[in-house]
């Protein structure tokens, strides 16, 4: 976690003289649904405890700031709530994942814009089996930005779907704010 916010600094410092003359900066938080961590532990089965088997899953949250670093791409930094378990949480997940975003904006338009993007970190993990925590541990972690569209609603105010693959879900939605 701490390489993470080292790095996020460090490229604040870089590009804050850039940006001097081109005030651009996005504010943004998004619900997202399975993430890949949930489809993992469903494709291992550990949602069976002793006392049941269906699972639950909450939404995943997601919120960042980003700045334009240069014409056509988009930096920051980014943090990931997701929580997911069996049905009556006799068996739970807690994932926060603190991350680095990169997007690349292939289209932009007055009111839309087009892109895709990677974000890469870090996540800890925290297992819990009867309301006690039974596993905690700290590994990298990514997302995919396959394709992700923003739609001006108002002024600064602007739409914001993508879909992907990683720690954010398979599919995203929410607001940015632009100023």
């Amino acid at each position: 976690m701490k390489p993470v916010i080292i790095f996020s600094a460090f490229l604040l410092s870089l590009v804050s003289s850039a940006q001097q003359n081109k005030k651009k900066y996005f504010f943004y938080f998004q619900g997202g649904y399975k993430s890949s961590l949930f489809i993992k532990e469903a494709a291992r089965h550990r949602f069976h405890s002793g006392t049941e088997s269906h699972s639950h899953k909450c939404i995943v949250f997601n919120t960042g700031i980003q700045f334009l670093l240069a014409e056509g791409w988009r930096v920051g930094a980014s943090f990931t709530y997701d929580h997911f378990g069996t049905k009556h949480r006799s068996l739970e997940f807690s994932n926060l994942s603190y991350l680095v975003r990169c997007d690349r904006i292939w289209k932009e338009k007055r009111n839309y814009s087009v892109y895709s993007g990677l974000m890469i970190g870090l996540t800890k993990t925290r297992q819990f089996e009867e309301e006690i925590e039974a596993r905690q541990q700290t590994a990298p972690c990514y997302h995919i930005y396959l394709f992700g569209a923003e739609y001006k609603m108002i002024n600064n105010l602007f739409m914001d779907m993508n879909a992907g693959w990683g720690v954010a879900g398979i599919i995203n939605m929410g607001a940015k704010f632009r100023f």
